[in-house]
């Protein structure tokens, strides 16, 4: 690549909603001298020319496309789930909005075919909350789908605020390399979670209730995986290093 051009970076979305996750998500690559590119199922031309990709977060990874691991059904009081609506009003947003429509299977098998293209083409793919999820069930791992079980007595955390640890599980991890060796400090909105890692790939990061939150290849260091929204944490470095990284790679 000439060295004044830059990166051009596919940001994989929806075709209904997702603006406000696009344009923070288009920031952070500007910011790191990158070029988004947003890619919607309706107006994908089948052209991979791109030197990095992004899977973005959104509604949930559908049935259909992942092995679910198989948890108890978590009891949990009315003054826990009246607890959390009140703390994290997107909890509140969620259970209204739950249904069929929280899938978004045109989608699903889009970003299924970019993380193919990633993997086959040695190109940069990094993955957020669902991207991160649906990167894992692509390759054979399994996931969760729900947190809840996991969580038992805590209240889940559902917010675009930095509001959870995330401790790294190795000590040489390119999440590490890439965000410095302090626990991150991290949002969440999500539903589901990855249980068993595919076979290629690693969990390097948990936070304290044992969800996983980083995923790494184990062959290269091209591929990454993150359970949060860097996206909306771009005032802190450590996030706005994610998508530096990727931005280098693709160069």
């Amino acid at each position: 690549m000439n060295a004044n051009k830059k990166a051009r970076i596919a940001v994989t979305g929806p075709d209904k909603s997702g603006t406000t996750a696009w344009l923070f998500t288009a920031l952070n690559v500007k910011l790191a001298g990158g070029e988004p590119i947003r890619v919607r199922p309706s107006s994908f031309d089948g052209n991979f020319d791109f030197d990095g990709i992004i899977i973005g977060g959104g509604s949930d990874v559908h049935p259909d496309n992942f092995e679910e691991e198989k948890l108890t059904k978590a009891k949990r009081s009315n003054s826990l789930k009246i607890k959390e609506r009140i703390l994290y009003p997107m909890e509140l947003l969620n259970r209204i909005v739950a249904g069929e429509s929280k899938y978004d299977k045109p989608r699903d098998e889009l970003e299924k075919r970019f993380i193919k293209y990633a993997l086959d083409n040695n190109k940069p793919i990094l993955g957020i909350c669902r991207g991160h999820q649906l990167i894992n069930a692509s390759l054979g791992g399994t996931m969760y789908t729900s947190t809840l079980p996991l969580l038992k007595n805590d209240a889940r955390i559902r917010t675009p605020f930095p509001q959870k640890e995330v401790l790294y599980t190795q000590e040489d991890s390119l999440i590490a390399d890439i965000a410095g060796d302090d626990p991150l400090k991290v949002n969440a909105i999500h539903s589901q979670a990855i249980a068993r890692p595919a076979d290629e790939l690693e969990v390097t990061a948990k936070e304290k209730a044992g969800l996983n939150q980083v995923i790494e290849s184990k062959e290269n260091k091209q591929v990454l995986g993150v359970q949060w929204h860097p996206e909306y944490l771009f005032y802190m470095k450590a996030h706005r290093s994610i998508f530096e990284w990727l931005v280098e790679k693709a160069k």
